[in-house]
């Protein structure tokens, strides 16, 4: 009987696997083609024109220079984000290329903490949705920001394991950009209440827990 019972276990393993690899690849195929969506969609706006329907819905925060500067700088900043996020999760590019992955993180890091997170923080506080609205893009932006700082400070000490972990974290958070939308966009057509604040917290808090089974599993794994 444990004859034959060995190879009952490889198939079932090897199904395992390919289950695994097959939502990975859905799931980053997923995420490539929302991000490359949210950076067609942004591209107007560098025309630098008043009549975009985003900003004609500001009214007068688009005459105000400071607001219009920070719009400008954060919109910049998540484009280069997104575009270098993805690239940074392929274990074949930091394995042949490993040059490449320190400048695309150079890349993430420098538009988080220099475009994103100080424009969007400044944002949030003309943001729609009340209070419940402007907090959770604070909650957003902060997160962003200290789990970002955190994965720049773990490889600088060579902690690589860390390093992953919170830049999981970092990412799931400029991720948010896509999932509000989605999360948005659902709750509207299902005619939900309060669908524009229920979207952002909806981002922030799947967004994280999705984060944080990842980075388990990750443990799990290794373990």
């Amino acid at each position: 009987m444990t004859a034959l019972s060995l190879p009952l276990r490889r198939p079932s393993r090897r199904a395992a696997r390919l289950l695994t690899e097959g939502w990975r690849t859905l799931y980053w195929g997923t995420m490539t083609a929302l991000s490359a969506l949210l950076i067609y969609n942004a591209l107007p706006f560098f025309s630098f024109a008043d009549d975009v329907p985003f900003l004609l819905e500001k009214g007068h925060l688009v005459q105000q220079p400071v607001w219009r500067i920070g719009f400008y700088l954060h919109v910049a900043g998540g484009v280069v984000c997104l575009l270098a996020a993805l690239p940074l999760f392929s274990r074949t590019l930091l394995r042949r290329v490993p040059k490449v992955h320190r400048v695309l993180g150079y890349a993430y890091v420098i538009s988080v903490l220099g475009l994103v997170v100080p424009a969007g923080l400044y944002m949030s506080l003309y943001a729609k949705g009340g209070f419940w609205g402007r907090f959770g893009f604070l909650a957003i932006g902060f997160t962003l920001l200290y789990t970002t700082w955190r994965g720049f400070e773990r490889v600088r000490a060579r902690d690589f394991v860390n390093h992953k972990a919170w830049m999981i974290r970092s990412y799931a958070m400029a991720a948010s950009a896509i999932s509000f939308r989605v999360f948005y966009l659902g709750l509207y057509a299902l005619e939900i209440p309060n669908e524009y604040v229920l979207g952002i917290w909806m981002s922030f808090l799947v967004n994280a827990a999705v984060a944080e089974c990842l980075i388990s599993r990750r443990k799990g794994t290794r373990a």
